[in-house]
């Protein structure tokens, strides 16, 4: 067994998807996996930059652009509590408004890629991913 060619088919399976979301998103300005984070901050009302950052497993750097672009997009809020540290992150009425139709967006997509798999397969797959990332 090759472990190398393992790794490299999941990132193969992870750009391919973000490509396919990125590109389905940037009918609503969101590219650059913005939707990603637009999703995580719906589903986490409220999380801080720090725990989003480790949600997504990106840079500090990376995120405080991305998080900036939503703002200025009018998708975001953020707000920075008194005697509080980290800015805490909000969807905006318009990123609540668009929430469904990106949840869809990635649902669609994972249902396609997934079809046929039965549940006993997906919860093997997801008990296995889930070693590996513990790792």
């Amino acid at each position: 067994m090759n472990n190398i060619a393992i790794f490299r088919m999941m990132g193969s399976i992870s750009r391919r998807a973000m490509t396919k979301m990125n590109h389905d998103a940037s009918k609503y300005g969101l590219n650059n996996n913005l939707f990603l984070y637009l999703l995580r901050i719906v589903e986490n009302e409220g999380i801080t930059q720090t725990d989003l950052v480790s949600l997504v497993q990106v840079d500090k750097t990376t995120l405080s652009r991305a998080l900036s672009k939503l703002e200025k997009l009018g998708f975001i809020r953020s707000s920075l509590e008194d005697g509080k540290k980290y800015k805490k992150l909000y969807p905006s009425q318009e990123g609540l408004k668009l929430y469904p139709e990106l949840a869809q967006l990635e649902k669609s997509y994972v249902d396609e890629r997934l079809k046929g798999f039965s549940e006993e397969d997906l919860s093997d797959l997801l008990k296995l991913l889930e070693r590996i990332n513990l790792n």
